[in-house]
């Protein structure tokens, strides 16, 4: 190599940072949040962040926070301060620094290598064949693509620095070199716990590669030790007792295996990770119940990872005494996973299997192989050893890259990054849990403008809930999603359905409010107020009641059916709760109604008693709506046009027109639907529901096929949520008017997001108009497979 082997290790570092590239501008996925975004403390900059030493990283979460577990101020620091940098959290920034944080990495780890192989006389290129394996391996994909995960890469980068200067100054390491490797690898603890295994590792090179005798390797750790007892001691003071609502089979299925079980199971998952080093596919972010199940030693899988990790225990010993270097990387392997290993109850992390934890681990793997095949092509008597390792070794650096880029592209977003978990490990409870949850918020975010495509979305996470459910069993251990699944089939008017989830749901956790919250609301929804008022009153009982919300949603009710005087009660509750301007409106219109002169002028004030009489009417309008009760909307929606442009307008209501416009065309009112279809146009032209149903108008009702395909036109351009309808009625719109050439071009954009046999009917019929056979019987063939 002409190159010198610091310009080798940078080149490497930068190679496999850059197989990273392209996750620069994705977003935010899976436990993000926890970490960024949805932290209470890092969400307010460095307003608060002495708050994050003082607690559990855990503490800190917005859903479920406990001060257990974990302690990771420094990590959480870095999100605080990224935060009081670029004033919001942006995900492009978190995967930049994970990007840049992996290059640092590597370059650490290469000059780490490169003066142990120095020190064991080898060839230098055997440390960068090492670390080039290490840099494009699959199985780093979750580290460094999740943002979540700059816990793992800070811990890495702090730990290996601290090794890499203690390693240089070893032979003689001064008070300043020594505090300097102290603070470097107290940094790595309180990023993240799990480089405290590095005092093995400190041990092993001292023992194996410097060559001291055991007793003079133990007295070294000093360096080490310290900042490790100081952390602990920290970690005992500010955690509090490890036991949580997290120490599940849900996580870990190891909480329910004994005895011989549990030693079967943990054999079975040793040797799924040996797999993954060495086989790295299928990769998914989550192994849970019931992905890997409790093993037995009936299992012959089971016998052979014993075997093989009794042979690599056998080889270990074996080389120990003589300072062998595959006893160096066996040991190193089994010191570094430790952590993860599941040995002890005490021990048991959470967590079946996770990609993540072999990130420091496989640096043992990447040195046994390679200084294996180093070994093997000596023991050939292989003349030039050097290029026929990276002839051996460049079809597998080929593909692992190959494999890197494919699996970083899973954390594009939280949709794309569950649905692969479904399809990676179709077992696991929690992946259909996370792709159900992100079909439900999608479906959500697009309910009012595209309610087709959200239905669809809808009915897909109902069977991915389905599928969670049934993996669980009938007494599932997380209720808690029987009232995201009642939301989903509230948005897919599965009312019935949802009702039984929900009363599931209130048996299953009667003390827990959000359950009868949603109870009530969905009651309150479908117009049954009296019953809707005993289920806000009941869900009042509960543990830890949300009173402001609750006391609100009881007054709504209580106007709904007349009750003034109790409303007034409810909303004077919730104002003890919390002050709202929301709350002071509906209490001056309230103790208008009741003729209270006085109450009402007492929280009139900047009150307009009339805009609140709209709002009220405009709310009953938009729940009739909802309900499908269109009659009812169009009389409540009619009520408020009048004083629409005083205390509406389309700032405050842009939809109002368009749900008013649909609301008559349900009532057959064609010709009024179109009128306010045509006073929404003029308010929002980019609205692709609005012009969507204009040009539906215009096709079916007035017979206009030329604005019919100008609305289509316009809708398609506004960028619908279901471009499979918008092409297909384009097409519908180009064909009455012989359009031919051009309802083809339709029709095959459609095919684009979706297929149905009219779609392939009518491209099978237009191409025989334009008299082209082949593309005509490629479509019946089409037709003739489905």
């Amino acid at each position: 190599m002409k190159l010198k082997p610091v310009y080798w290790i940078f080149l490497i570092a930068f190679l496999g940072a850059a197989l990273y590239a392209q996750t620069y501008n994705y977003g935010y996925t899976g436990d993000d949040g926890i970490y960024a975004y949805f932290n209470r403390v890092t969400q307010k900059g460095l307003d608060e962040w002495t708050e994050l030493f003082r607690y559990g990283s855990m503490n800190f979460i917005q859903i479920n926070p406990v001060n257990t577990s974990i302690y990771r101020p420094f990590t959480l620091l870095t999100f605080a301060v990224e935060y009081a940098v670029f004033g919001e959290f942006d995900a492009a920034n978190g995967h930049v620094a994970n990007v840049l944080l992996y290059f640092l990495v590597l370059l650490v780890l290469g000059f780490l290598l490169h003066k142990i192989i120095a020190k064991r006389h080898l060839p230098a290129y055997i440390a960068l064949l090492i670390l080039v394996l290490y840099a494009v391996h699959p199985i780093h994909t979750e580290v460094v693509a999740s943002v979540k995960s700059r816990d793992t890469l800070l811990a890495s980068l702090f730990g290996f620095s601290a090794v890499l200067l203690w390693f240089t100054k070893a032979e003689k390491l001064r008070l300043p070199y020594g505090i300097g490797v102290g603070l470097l690898f107290f940094m790595s603890l309180i990023s993240k716990e799990e480089t405290i295994t590095f005092i093995a590792v400190v041990f092993l090179l001292s023992y194996f590669i410097l060559r001291r005798s055991w007793i003079d390797s133990l007295k070294h750790l000093v360096p080490f030790v310290v900042p490790a007892v100081i952390y602990m001691v920290f970690r005992s003071v500010v955690l509090d007792d490890a036991a949580t609502t997290y120490n599940s089979i849900i996580n870990s299925i190891l909480y329910q295996a004994e005895g011989g079980e549990r030693l079967a199971t943990n054999l079975y998952i040793y040797l799924e990770y040996v797999k993954l080093l060495v086989f790295p596919h299928p990769l998914s972010w989550d192994y849970s119940f019931s992905q890997l199940k409790i093993q037995t030693f009936a299992n012959p899988v089971v016998w052979l990872s014993l075997l093989l990790f009794g042979s690599l225990i056998y080889f270990a010993v074996k080389g120990f005494k003589n300072r062998s270097l595959f006893s160096f990387g066996i040991l190193f392997y089994f010191a570094t996973f430790s952590i993860f290993a599941n040995l002890t109850d005490a021990l048991i992390i959470g967590s079946n299997l996770g990609e993540r934890f072999q990130f420091i681990p496989s640096l043992a793997f990447c040195l046994v192989v390679v200084y294996g095949l180093y070994r093997l092509l000596l023991w050939m008597k292989v003349e030039k050893v050097g290029p026929v390792m990276l002839l051996v070794l460049v079809p597998v650096l080929l593909a692992f890259s190959w494999k890197t880029i494919a699996r970083s592209k899973a954390w594009k977003d939280s949709l794309t990054l569950a649905k692969s978990g479904v399809q990676t490990a179709p077992n696991s409870w929690r992946t259909h849990m996370m792709y159900a949850e992100e079909l439900r918020l999608k479906g959500k975010s697009i309910e009012k403008t595209a309610p087709d495509s959200a239905f669809d979305y809808f009915e897909e996470s109902v069977r991915e809930y389905d599928r969670m459910f049934g993996i669980l069993g009938k007494d599932t251990l997380v209720p808690q999603y029987l009232n995201t699944l009642a939301e989903v089939l509230i948005g897919m008017k599965d009312t019935a359905r949802a009702y039984d989830v929900l009363q599931r749901s209130v048996r299953r956790n009667p003390n827990k409010h959000y359950g009868w919250f949603k109870y009530a609301s969905l009651s309150y929804d479908q117009g049954k107020y009296n019953k809707a008022e005993e289920l806000y009153l009941r869900s009042l009982k509960t543990d830890d009641p949300n009173l402001a919300a609750t006391y609100i949603n009881l007054g709504l009710t209580y106007i709904q059916s007349d009750q003034y005087q109790k409303g007034i009660a409810a909303f004077e509750k919730s104002l003890e709760q919390e002050d709202k301007e929301e709350v002071r409106k509906y209490l001056a219109y309230l103790y208008t109604k009741v003729g209270d002169k006085e109450n009402a002028a007492k929280y009139a004030e900047g009150v307009d008693i009339a805009e609140v009489a709209f709002q009220m009417d405009m709310k009953a309008g938009n729940d009739a709506f909802k309900k499908n009760n269109y009659a009812e909307a169009v009389e409540n929606y009619k009520s408020v046009e009048p004083n629409y442009p005083d205390y509406g307008s389309a700032e405050k209501y842009p939809t109002y027109f368009a749900a008013y416009g649909k609301s008559l065309l349900e009532l057959k009112d064609t010709l009024g639907a179109k009128a306010k279809f045509l006073q929404s146009y003029d308010i929002e032209a980019s609205n692709a529901v609005v012009m969507t149903n204009l040009g539906t108008i215009a096709f079916y009702k007035d017979k206009n096929y030329p604005l019919a395909e100008q609305y289509f036109k316009e809708a398609i351009a506004a960028g619908p949520d279901d471009f499979f309808s918008a092409y297909t009625n384009l097409g519908a719109s180009l064909i009455v008017q012989r359009k031919e050439s051009e309802a083809i071009t339709a029709y095959e954009n459609a095919l684009q997001y979706g297929s149905n046999r009219g779609v392939l009917s009518n491209l099978m019929l237009l191409n025989r108009a334009v008299g082209n056979e082949e593309r005509m019987k490629y479509y019946q063939n089409l037709l003739s497979e489905n």
